[in-house]
């Protein structure tokens, strides 16, 4: 009984461990369009105290990825992008560009809450806005999950975002008209 007492502080350190994360990501739009977009490096403006690479937390430890939150992000865009169909070839008469506003997980307590709100603008090639918007979403799982489970709510966190821009209806019909 003495050594499992002297063990829990050891425990307690190990759980505050920092985590570096590869994510594969895997595409999982649905939508379907048609044009030619550009698409701009990302920006990402971390809270103060967070990493360039940090998946914000609340609770013990720390997750970086092996990449900057903007790059991984805008790596995972244009994989969406790709696979609804549309081109990515430089020089379009569109571009897209946009900042991480947060990339979180309220971790404290008994779930797990997943945070991503992402700015997206989209403009012509004179630099005129055609479409500018901002895109916040929230889920929460369990918070005792697997490890593979938690990487797939990160990606899914990603996804969702993404997946919203693309099947917003004004989105769609900026595309349509301008970014042919």
């Amino acid at each position: 009984m003495k050594i499992f007492i002297a063990l829990i502080p050891m425990f307690a350190v190990l759980c505050g461990c920092s985590h570096t994360l590869t994510l594969p990501y895997q595409p999982t739009t649905t939508a379907e369009l048609k044009g030619n977009i550009e698409v701009d490096n990302f920006k990402y403006f971390p809270r103060p105290g967070v990493k360039q690479n940090q998946v914000r937390n609340t609770a013990a430890g720390t997750i970086y990825l092996t990449e900057n939150v903007e790059d991984f992000y805008c790596n995972a865009l244009k994989r969406e992008m790709r696979q609804a169909t549309l081109s990515l070839k430089p020089g379009a008469k569109c571009k897209l560009s946009g900042e991480v506003n947060d990339f979180a997980m309220d971790d404290l307590g008994y779930s797990v809450t997943y945070i991503s709100n992402v700015h997206y603008v989209l403009t012509d090639t004179s630099g005129k806005a055609l479409y500018d918007n901002i895109f916040d979403i929230r889920f929460e799982t369990s918070k005792f999950l697997v490890a593979q489970a938690v990487f797939a709510n990160i990606n899914k966190t990603i996804s969702d975002n993404i997946g919203k821009l693309l099947t917003d209806q004004t989105f769609s019909d900026v595309v349509a008209a301008s970014c042919q």
